[in-house]
């Protein structure tokens, strides 16, 4: 939101990885990608500043993990049975409808 009205999105970053990492007191482990630092990463399709960007990978201390959560597995649940309903095919609905 705050790069949205004008903070620059460099600071909007340094916002949500840095700054925290510093107020916490773990900035010498956490809040920037260096030698030594705990591989915290999340791989963006585009900026992650951005709410519709797409997260590709996550990685925590180095592990990956699944960028899931509850509305992703709901998308692909759904789209798994809008894909089973083939075009054309008669369901049933159709006849009693007549």
């Amino acid at each position: 939101m705050a790069v949205a009205y004008g903070l620059p999105p460099e600071e909007g970053l340094k916002a949500v990885t840095l700054y925290p990492a510093e107020i916490l007191g773990v900035a010498d482990r956490l809040g920037t990608v260096e030698t030594g630092k705990c591989a915290n990463l999340v791989i963006t399709g585009g900026d992650p500043l951005q709410a519709s960007t797409q997260v590709l990978a996550i990685f925590v201390d180095g592990k990956p993990y699944e960028p899931t959560n509850k509305q992703t597995r709901l998308y692909d649940k759904y789209r798994k049975r809008l894909d089973e309903v083939q075009p054309g095919k008669s369901t049933g609905k159709e006849d009693k409808a007549r």
